[in-house]
């Protein structure tokens, strides 16, 4: 296969960290719908555990705005939990209820980065961790290749997660294709080139 589908799920080399709190080593914050990047900016993108931050009334918005910052032809590296997995395993008892709201609602106070409040109007740092969308492979690919992304692919990833790599449709003069100067990344949030 060509290095393109070999090396469709790398994510090494992102340079700009982007998140909504202002954590240790991002970059920049703002809301993942609201990127304040000009149109076609960005080489990259890879956002690990992002949407099921957003509300699934809003990923749509989110990830058109992901692709209106990419290049033609960037690829996006994607993952997510895997709701209906997390959920068989509670309905089989293989995780106790309390693990199923962990893993599932999300919030993760345990978590130091998670901890303390907003300086700014004072809500626990836990409830932007919270998740307020569930995933499985079948409305990923449905959301991704909805809002343009192609060569969509999706793989189950460790225990019930998902991670999907795809690319925004490439140039329409392929002789000629935009220059594009840096990718981000939301690690945990977002990231990019």
């Amino acid at each position: 296969p060509e290095p393109r589908v070999l090396d469709r799920f790398a994510h090494d080399g992102y340079d700009l960290h982007v998140d909504m709190l202002a954590l240790p080593s991002v970059a920049v914050v703002c809301a993942m719908d609201r990127l304040p990047f000009r149109d076609g900016c960005l080489s990259a993108l890879r956002a690990n555990h992002v949407l099921e931050h957003q509300s699934y009334e809003l990923v749509g918005e989110t990830v058109r705005e992901w692709v209106r910052v990419l290049g033609p032809g960037a690829p996006v590296n994607i993952g997510v939990p895997d709701a209906r997995c997390r959920a068989a395993s509670w309905l089989r008892g293989e995780i106790s209820t309390a693990e199923a709201n962990y893993w599932l609602l999300g919030g993760h106070s345990d978590r130091p980065a998670h901890q303390g409040r907003n300086p700014i109007g004072g809500a626990p740092l836990w409830i932007y961790n919270a998740h307020h969308t569930f995933f499985d492979p079948q409305s990923l690919r449905f959301l991704l290749e909805g809002c343009g992304l192609v060569e969509v692919a999706i793989r189950a990833e460790d225990t019930c997660n998902l991670r999907a790599s795809a690319f925004t449709p490439p140039p329409a003069n392929a002789d000629h294709p935009p220059q594009v100067t840096g990718r981000a990344a939301h690690g945990d949030r977002m990231a990019a080139r």
